[in-house]
């Protein structure tokens, strides 16, 4: 499988920022976001809050594509 080498993702978040300070829209989103991506195993290396989005940053870049795929059938 070829990756464009990218390691980092953006997904839709319900969140804000609010003088730079994340806030939670859906306070269950974010428990049942992560608890989902620690079933799946991928190592993230790194987050970062967005007005809504979340910016999450993979180990590798195989790593973020796999995440993409499993996030894109998680949501349907």
């Amino acid at each position: 499988m070829a990756t464009s080498g990218r390691k980092t993702i953006k997904i839709d978040a319900p969140v804000m920022l609010i003088d730079g300070t994340p806030v939670w829209m859906d306070r269950n989103w974010v428990v049942d976001f992560f608890d989902w991506l620690g079933k799946t195993k991928l190592k993230v290396s790194g987050m970062k809050h967005m007005e809504q989005k979340l910016q999450l940053t993979f180990v590798t870049a195989k790593e973020c594509t796999m995440f993409g795929l499993k996030y894109a059938s998680r949501k349907k």
